[in-house]
């Protein structure tokens, strides 16, 4: 009798367990909890328009944190899903995203009045374009909207392509 019902409570559990239409998929709890790890806010409903020469991309804005919220680095990011194109802009830190910036060397060497661009998408080829020293345009940060124009970016290959963009952060 034992044996009976431990099997029937080890198949009601079962049943039970996969029926439930409320759990989270694995993969959505990975990413839940990577987002928490590099602070990513969640999209706020925002959109915002970039161009790279004759193409316009619209996408979703979201902010991140690298660490500490007011010492480490912070980033913009506009995402479109299809075709997907992305563009990020880095900052030593928030409160270093004001005013008009200079273009940063890379990712790890920026300086506080500096930023970071990144442009990649499926349009653009397979390699990233960023910001150099030589980079030409302006950057700037004028209350919560980002404003890059006529900002020359580089592949590692040497190509370059020209960005204008308006992204209202908050």
């Amino acid at each position: 009798m034992k044996n009976i019902s431990a099997i029937l409570l080890l198949a009601v559990l079962m049943v039970s367990c996969t029926e439930n239409k409320n759990t989270m998929p694995a993969d959505t709890m990975t990413k839940d909890a990577a987002d928490l790890a590099l602070g990513l806010d969640r999209p706020s409903g925002k959109t915002a328009d970039f161009s790279v020469g004759d193409i316009t991309y619209s996408g979703k804005v979201s902010t991140q944190y690298f660490g500490d919220k007011v010492k480490d680095g912070f980033s913009i990011v506009c995402q479109q899903d299809e075709p997907y194109a992305l563009l990020q802009a880095t900052f030593a830190s928030e409160a270093q995203a004001k005013g008009s910036l200079k273009p940063a060397g890379g990712f790890y060497a920026i300086e506080p009045g500096e930023a970071h661009i990144a442009l990649s998408g499926a349009k653009l080829g397979s390699q990233e374009f960023v910001t150099k020293e030589e980079s030409t345009g302006s950057i700037s940060v004028e209350g919560n909207k980002l404003v890059l124009k006529n900002l020359k970016l580089f592949s590692l290959d040497g190509h370059s392509k020209t960005l204008n963009a308006e992204v209202a952060f908050r």
